[in-house]
């Protein structure tokens, strides 16, 4: 199974130069118009915007999909729920944009790494810091989570192989009984999710996170003419999205 860091390394350069200042107002550009879309041709053509970045960036559409597996049983709990009180389009749409926003997240940890994300959230909320808000804490806790969405997906996917190297069974049966399958792989996921986390934590106080005041950067970012033009490109593209009948 390719991992999404092997993509990452077969990513074009121009796509990994860009900034990542750039690459997160995208992402909250994509999200916001994702909210203002009503019809599913609306989402057809979002979902074609996302699978060209994608596509742009060498992304395999499979470990995409895996990735956002967690995000499945949300997906589909929201689609009966929604169905049943606001008809079956409305639930769809519902439903699309969730999975849209969770498919976009996930293309955007693909081609970016964890330190370039954390650096670009610091600069961007730099101004926040000057008020009292901790903003270096708070970006590193939410590029750790971005890190930790196609981690949850491979701690699933290495619990359901050991779960049926066992002789559990998850395709067979009737619904109620693959449920039940299913939610006895969430005791070991957790489990192994904080001990992920426990290691992360302790990595991280034996490297001293937090004893500095003053963020320090390896390199200078600046925009430049392709960020200028892929974030133009980008927003333009995502504001038409609402307008789709």
């Amino acid at each position: 199974m390719i991992r999404l860091s092997e993509q990452r390394r077969t990513a074009p350069s121009w796509v990994r130069a860009l900034d990542g200042r750039v690459k997160i107002a995208l992402l909250v550009a994509y999200s916001v118009c994702l909210f203002f879309i009503d019809g599913l041709a609306g989402l057809a053509a979002a979902a074609v915007l996302l699978a060209a970045a994608g596509a742009v960036g060498r992304l395999a559409l499979g470990p995409v999909l895996r990735a956002a597996a967690p995000a499945y049983v949300i997906a589909a709990f929201l689609l009966l729920y929604n169905g049943a009180s606001l008809g079956w389009t409305s639930a769809l749409v519902v439903t699309g944009r969730i999975l849209l926003l969770v498919y976009a997240s996930v293309v955007l940890v693909s081609l970016s790494t964890a330190t370039e994300l954390t650096a670009a959230l610091q600069r961007l909320l730099a101004p926040l810091g000057r008020v009292g808000l901790p903003v270096r804490d708070a970006t590193t806790a939410l590029s750790i989570a971005l890190r930790f969405m196609p981690v949850t997906a491979e701690e699933l996917a290495a619990v359901r192989r050991a779960q049926a190297a066992r002789g559990a069974t998850f395709d067979s049966g009737g619904l109620v009984g693959r449920l039940r399958a299913y939610g006895g792989l969430m005791v070991p996921l957790f489990v192994g999710l904080f001990r992920r986390a426990d290691r992360l934590a302790c990595a991280m106080d034996a490297r001293c996170f937090g004893a500095a005041k003053t963020p320090v950067y390896l390199d200078e970012a600046r925009f430049s003419a392709a960020d200028v033009v892929a974030l133009a490109v980008g927003v333009g593209l995502c504001a038409l999205l609402p307008f789709i009948p």
